[in-house]
């Protein structure tokens, strides 16, 4: 397919950072091991967008608003570039957008993948917040329904995982669990790994398949990458920026370990009932820690978990590249993750 210009992810995140204000900062160079165009983006200087804390829910929601207006349009027109349809609906009585591509095969076209987008529990809104999901349907062309919950600091915990929990019955009330794979990458990613747990204890059909893109899955600030990837991961930057006002704002003085807000704390039981997950991070992720930390606990109780870790890259860096060649590698990975687990294909 031929493809047309459009703003990047990268791009457009670094416009919605700078409404923060610029900042100052040197930055560790690429390797010889990535890219020319990931180059560019793995050596740039720290996005402003997560570097500085809030100093009131009032700039929190400023923040999210600037996100929405910069985010949102850059994200139709990556959706205008692969040809997905982007419709607006109702899951559960929450919001959601349904992706369809072009083209769907004949064996995918009972598949769902459900998306829960990032943010920190506080960017996202609308349609700002479909854009990695844009180009999973459009490269892989699978339907992709994607989930708008309700963020800090107007709605604290629980309310986003209660809307992904409330949006994800809904869909397997319509579609076989065992055709649904949950997606997200950030908190998407930990959101992902939150609502099978939900299902775990609630007793409701577990998806086929979890993808937990470098997962928040310690909001606290434990773990050793948030120490040894301060600052050199250029994306999120540091856990005492905008990291930590949003933890904060989410949780609203509840318990950061508990497991709801924190996966990583799960109960074994609650674990071992998870389906195959497939957990994602880069060698510069201020989330590499936890990610690994993630993916031990998954193992440790019995369930299929798999690890990728990707050269370089910082915080969520191998989708904001739509040039890159590592983005569409990305992309392929979790296809062929998809393949095994939603239509069986073993040999992939």
């Amino acid at each position: 397919m031929k493809k047309k210009t459009w703003k990047s992810c990268a791009a457009a995140l670094l416009a919605a950072g700078l409404a923060a204000g610029a900042i100052a900062a040197e930055h560790l160079s690429a390797p010889s091991t990535v890219s020319a165009e990931m180059a560019a983006t793995v050596s740039a200087a720290p996005m402003p967008l997560w570097a500085k804390p809030a100093k009131s829910a009032k700039e929190i929601s400023a923040a999210a608003a600037q996100y929405a207006r910069t985010m949102g349009p850059a994200a139709l027109a990556m959706a205008e570039q692969w040809g997905v349809k982007v419709e607006e609906g109702v899951l559960g009585g929450v919001p959601v957008f349904t992706l369809t591509p072009p083209k769907v095969e004949k064996e995918k076209a009972d598949k769902v993948v459900f998306y829960i987008h990032g943010g920190g529990y506080i960017l996202g809104h609308g349609v700002s917040g479909i854009g990695e999901a844009v180009r999973l349907a459009g490269q892989e062309h699978y339907r992709v329904v994607c989930v708008d919950y309700r963020m800090a600091p107007e709605h604290p915990f629980p309310a986003a995982i209660d809307d992904a929990f409330a949006a994800y019955k809904a869909l397997i009330g319509k579609t076989d669990a065992r055709n649904v794979a949950v997606f997200g990458t950030s908190t998407g990613g930990a959101m992902t790994l939150i609502l099978a747990i939900q299902a775990a204890r609630e007793g409701v059909p577990m998806p086929a398949a979890l993808i937990a893109g470098t997962p928040w899955s310690d909001t606290g600030r434990v773990g050793d990458s948030y120490e040894t990837n301060e600052g050199l991961d250029n994306v999120l930057v540091t856990y005492d920026g905008l990291l930590r006002s949003a933890a904060e704002a989410y949780a609203a003085g509840a318990d950061l370990k508990n497991p709801l807000i924190s996966p990583v704390y799960a109960s074994s039981e609650d674990l071992k009932r998870f389906p195959p997950t497939l957990l994602v991070s880069g060698t510069r992720d201020l989330f590499l820690s936890n990610t690994v930390r993630m993916h031990k606990r998954l193992l440790m109780s019995g369930a299929p978990a798999e690890l990728i870790v990707y050269e370089a890259l910082s915080h969520a860096q191998y989708y904001l590249n739509d040039a890159a060649p590592e983005t569409g590698e990305h992309y392929r990975l979790l296809g062929q993750f998809l393949e095994r687990r939603l239509l069986g294909r073993e040999g992939r």
